[in-house]
């Protein structure tokens, strides 16, 4: 598995403000490679340090997108 791993946020529930989010097929070795991806609601996860390093997310846009 390659470290960093792109993600995309596929739910969140409003009432508990719990954002669920999907590893994508898209993974390298270089976080800078993912940037091309992080449109909103994408994010960039490191496996190694099992944290996010970069988020993309403007909730209420995201939201709106959704209610189309």
């Amino acid at each position: 598995m390659k470290r960093y791993q792109l993600m995309k946020l596929i739910d969140y529930d409003q009432l508990t403000k719990v954002e669920t989010w999907k590893y994508t097929n898209i993974s390298t070795n270089k976080p800078h490679e993912l940037n091309n991806f992080m449109f909103n609601g994408y994010r960039i996860y490191d496996n190694e340090e099992k944290k996010v390093i970069k988020t993309n997310l403007d909730l209420h846009k995201w939201l709106e997108g959704k209610s189309l």
